[in-house]
């Protein structure tokens, strides 16, 4: 009896394990095709569906658009201040040497008898482009309106012609009549401090030079005809600068037929350094030898400090923007917990839960970026514009000549500049979204379908 039940029911048994085996391949199989299912592809359209916010998840796209804002803001500022202090070094840096030359050569303490024979010396080397005498001194300007103390440098009209910073930037009358010793030309601010125009008259005094007299010594006193106002660039060049014929400043500051100073014009500005130790061997100990990067080392300075500190401080911008970032993947974490259990169950991997949330916080990323570049560029090209009617619409001075050196706001866009700017807008982002999505690859989908 025991025997043959055994052998009525070995059947059974074996049907019962063909039938499970059959049940463990079609969910071997179902696991296969879910997992083809979610692929990267589709990982991607799970990311971007959650990046576009539906009706009731109106706070977290608030805290979304927060962010994407933020870092569009953040990354527009940067690259607004770094083209405006590009153009700020750049114009200065061009006026600075059209004004004055690449390198200067004086004598301490005295005059240059034999400048001629210097410019010969010059003039053979071949970083050398132009040679421009200058007889130079302090005086006091004795206008109509107002008195003030202003700088004379005499040069001659050929070397005159070359600064075209000057020369080209002739507001009223003209360089034609740039000769003999009672003409002079100066900047529209000074003029406009002196209360004079062309045509007028203005008094020098030279408070170094002296005059004897039957009451003494007296300083020396001489009018001149103002022929031109310039506008250079430069307001604090055009406050304090007056300009007349040589042979006018040498007969003026006592100087007879010498000058004191030499400025020359390289064919590299940048390599002024070099070429100013070179002319100093070339000329001697007797000669000092000065090039504009010295003479201007504390104000380059200042302002690649200034560069840097902007910089840093408008990246808090971006960074505070990634940390809405931060919040509002967290935030999107919790609301979708029901969402990465249905993955995981799938057949979705920790790394691919990882993904979503990586791709929708970069996402506001990546917009946010990429807005800011197109907001940045566009305003830093129209920056002046854009003063300007800002000036007029509130009837203030947003941009002062007189504190900044320059008439207008200048701007320059790197590409440089933009590219460290969006490299680092976007590791901020991908920095950010890496710890919330970490969470969420590690959510436990029984415990998360368990409260729902």
């Amino acid at each position: 009896m025991l025997l043959f039940h055994k052998i009525a029911t070995q059947p059974t048994a074996v049907h019962n394990d063909k039938k499970a085996d059959s049940h463990r391949n079609n969910l071997e199989t179902d696991v296969r095709k879910n997992k083809q299912m979610i692929n990267n592809n589709f990982i991607f359209k799970i990311a971007f569906r959650y990046f576009r916010a539906k009706k009731n998840e109106k706070f977290v796209s608030i805290i979304s658009a927060f962010s994407l804002v933020g870092v569009m803001i953040g990354v527009a500022a940067l690259i607004v201040v770094m083209s405006v202090m590009n153009g700020f070094h750049i114009e200065l840096t061009k006026n600075i040497i059209g004004l004055n030359g690449d390198i200067v050569i004086n004598r301490q303490g005295g005059s240059i008898d034999n400048y001629e024979e210097i410019k010969a010396k010059l003039l053979k080397q071949d970083y050398v482009k132009h040679v421009t005498f200058i007889a130079y001194g302090q005086a006091l300007a004795l206008g109509k309106s107002n008195n003030s103390g202003v700088l004379v440098k005499g040069m001659k009209l050929k070397d005159l012609s070359v600064r075209n910073e000057i020369f080209k930037n002739v507001n009223f009358g003209s360089f034609d009549n740039f000769h003999g010793k009672n003409v002079i030309a100066l900047g529209e601010q000074l003029a406009s401090n002196l209360g004079v125009t062309v045509g007028d008259k203005i008094r020098l005094i030279s408070p170094n030079n002296s005059v004897s007299t039957t009451f003494g010594s007296m300083p020396r006193s001489k009018e001149f005809k103002v022929i031109a106002i310039f506008n250079s660039g430069m307001y604090d060049y055009d406050l304090t600068t007056i300009l007349m014929p040589l042979t006018a400043a040498q007969n003026f500051l006592s100087l007879g037929n010498d000058i004191n100073l030499i400025e020359i014009n390289s064919l590299d500005p940048d390599k002024a350094l070099t070429y100013s130790h070179k002319i100093q061997l070339l000329l001697g100990p007797t000669l000092y030898v000065f090039n504009w990067q010295t003479l201007n080392s504390q104000f380059l300075s200042a302002l690649a400090v200034e560069r840097t500190a902007m910089f840093t401080i408008l990246s808090l911008i971006i960074t505070v923007a990634a940390f809405n970032i931060i919040s509002s993947l967290f935030m999107l974490v919790k609301d979708k917990t029901s969402d990465i259990a249905i993955l995981r169950t799938m057949g979705a991997s920790t790394k691919q839960i990882m993904l979503i949330f990586i791709y929708n916080g970069m996402f506001i990323g990546l917009l946010g970026t990429t807005l800011g570049v197109i907001l940045g560029v566009t305003f830093s090209y129209n920056i002046q514009t854009i003063k300007n009617y800002l000036e007029r619409i509130t009837g203030t001075k947003i941009f002062e000549a007189a504190i900044y050196f320059l008439y207008s706001l200048p701007s320059k866009v790197r590409a440089e500049d933009i590219i460290l700017i969006t490299s680092l807008s976007i590791i901020l982002c991908f920095l950010a979204t890496i710890y919330p999505s970490y969470r969420a690859s590690k959510l436990n989908p029984v415990d998360a379908l368990r409260y729902e």
